[in-house]
């Protein structure tokens, strides 16, 4: 269908391997006049797409949903806010998600936790990576912002029992990795460099 939006396409994309089927993971705003965001998931086959779901959300009046870490090992779950954490079950028939634990947790930082990669399991642990956002106005007046990370690790009870100090993978402004994976005991993350270049 024709974009209805200046953000054209999905956003952030993240792979997850579930029931023995590729997804692809991330947000669109483009179906609506004024960029109302959902998670989607794109179900892959040979790098080609052969469905669709847009995820809605129990509070339709949400403007913008993004930032979903797929839980590898748990299929069609999600950890939707880090800080308090909050894990989301995603239904394919009816395009839908609920809320299915929700843990407090005790984490200070200078900025909101957001979601980044996906959930890995390593041990008796989950393990992801998140970002942190520094929004500004330059001096010509346009929004910019710094990003941070750090990794998160929570037990198999979603408490959080780690958090790294923040960290920049180039020191740069626009850097996010939407992505990580375990293979062969080292933890693989792949980053992307303002909006035009992954590593």
């Amino acid at each position: 269908s024709t974009p209805k939006w200046h953000f054209v396409g999905l956003g952030d994309g993240r792979l997850a391997k579930w029931n023995n089927k590729l997804f692809l993971c991330g947000v669109r705003r483009d179906t609506t006049n004024n960029g109302i965001g959902r998670m989607e998931l794109s179900e892959l086959e040979n790098g080609v797409e052969v469905n669709r779901t847009r995820i809605e959300v129990p509070n339709f009046t949400s403007y913008c949903e993004k930032n979903w870490m797929p839980i590898v090992d748990m299929p069609f779950h999600f950890i939707k806010w880090t800080n308090p954490t909050e894990i989301v079950k995603v239904d394919l028939v009816t395009n839908t998600s609920k809320t299915v634990k929700s843990v407090d947790q005790v984490v200070n930082t200078n900025r909101d936790i957001r979601g980044g990669s996906q959930v890995i399991s390593y041990k008796n642990y989950y393990i992801a990576i998140t970002h942190e956002v520094n929004l500004f106005f330059n001096k010509l007046g346009q929004k910019d912002a710094n990003y941070y990370h750090r990794f998160i690790v929570w037990d198999k009870d979603w408490n959080i029992v780690h958090t790294s100090p923040e960290f920049t993978f180039f020191s740069s402004n626009i850097e996010f990795s939407c992505g990580i994976a375990l293979v062969d005991n080292s933890i693989i993350v792949t980053v992307g460099l303002q909006d035009t270049t992954s590593f």
